[in-house]
């Protein structure tokens, strides 16, 4: 264990961290709230921006497995720092796009970013919190992603509105670069020790990291119709691009303290399984409210929001908590990424697949009812999860 941090270094830390996961998994989100600029200025159709979601999504999902052995090896600091420049890169390439083809080459430098960004904080957590002091950073590093979403949500359309979907990216750009400069000086060297052992790592990772990858495929494709809120809040509700900005604001603000309240509840009752089913009833919910405001009374669009908030857009606190403890330090990259590779899958097949819905029925109705169904799966996997636990 390498030494504690405390008074302003541990404060920085925690802070480095929580922002590592807003910037790594931005990308994705930021496309989302930025969808009507980027259609309307490249002219391009649903399904396509959806095949640019699901670029992030799904190539970070296969990189995942590898990027955790990397992180394994190379240890918390140097991936910590390779995430922060990489999602500089994508917010430029991103900022220089004139055409879809480059739209197409920012995301996939997102995915590597993308990819970092768990395994990478989940072995600087293992390296340097003993257990029983991890649900709380895990909560705040993981709301990091929510508060990301929320503060783009505000800004980002008043900035794409005042200089372009193009200049608000250049200046988001700026903000990792500056931390992967602080990272230098924040994060302590990997600790060596027995646990890091080459044999350690090639260790077969236990069942329950099988079970949480599978229920992340499903949590990431019904939470994935989170990225397409904005529209359907501007199409179906006739709500303006800054309410659907909003929208999204609301279910990560929301998020952010689920994710803290839900791994600090799920470390100290040691109910992580029960943690998860109540999630996947809580995303089954969600959706049945999105469909309900565009039916019956759009303020249900608010409700609908923190649920999903509290449901698939917070689970990701209480999966790597539960990796972190199950798979151990030495294997907590490799874990990560098997886990995350299930979850981003699910994310990056989700918005194809319903731009697509929407773009063939001009309707989001059904996008809802698959959505709802998904995450009815996920708590049968928890179900049965729980099943094969209590027979040993």
């Amino acid at each position: 264990m390498a030494t504690p941090l405390l008074g302003t270094r541990r404060f920085a830390f925690g802070s480095l961290l929580f922002v590592a996961m807003g910037a790594a998994t931005f990308t994705a989100a930021s496309i989302g709230i930025l969808a009507t600029f980027i259609i309307d200025d490249l002219s391009i159709s649903r399904a396509e921006l959806g095949v640019v979601l699901a670029v992030v999504n799904v190539v970070a999902a296969v990189l995942s497995p590898v990027v955790g052995r990397i992180t394994d090896r190379i240890g918390g600091k140097a991936a910590i720092i390779a995430l922060f420049v990489i999602a500089g890169a994508t917010f430029l390439l991103l900022g220089i796009a004139a055409g879809y083809v480059m739209l197409l080459a920012g995301s996939l430098t997102g995915a590597f970013s993308n990819a970092f960004a768990n395994p990478a904080t989940n072995k600087l957590i293992a390296e340097d919190l003993p257990a029983g002091e991890r649900g709380l950073i895990t909560g705040i590093k993981q709301s990091g992603v929510q508060f990301g979403i929320f503060l783009g949500g505000l800004t980002v359309p008043s900035i794409a509105v005042a200089i372009g979907w193009r200049g608000a990216y250049l200046v988001v750009a700026a903000i990792p670069l500056i931390f992967a400069l602080l990272a230098l000086w924040v994060v302590p060297a990997a600790p060596q020790g027995a646990e890091d052992h080459p044999e350690r790592q090639r260790m077969r990772l236990p069942g329950a990291i099988w079970w949480l990858a599978g229920y992340g495929f499903l949590s990431g494709f019904s939470g994935s119709v989170t990225y397409l809120v904005p529209l359907f809040a501007e199409e179906t509700l006739d709500l303006s691009p800054i309410a659907g900005g909003i929208a999204v604001a609301v279910i990560a603000v929301i998020a952010v303290a689920g994710r803290i309240v839900w791994s600090r509840y799920a470390e100290q009752s040691s109910a992580y399984r029960g943690s998860l089913f109540t999630m996947a009833g809580l995303s089954l919910l969600a959706a049945g409210l999105f469909f309900a405001s565009g039916q019956i009374a759009v303020w249900l669009l608010w409700p609908a929001a923190i649920a999903i908030a509290l449901g698939s857009s917070s689970w990701n606190s209480v999966g790597m908590l539960a990796v972190m403890i199950e798979a151990g330090v030495a294997a907590t990259g490799r874990a990560s990424g098997v886990v995350l590779f299930g979850f981003l899958t699910g994310l990056g097949v989700g918005p194809p697949v319903f731009g697509a819905i929407v773009d063939g029925t001009g309707s989001y109705n059904l996008m809802w009812l698959l959505s709802a169904a998904a995450a009815a799966a996920a708590g049968g996997v928890i179900v049965a999860w729980d099943f094969s636990v209590r027979r040993r």
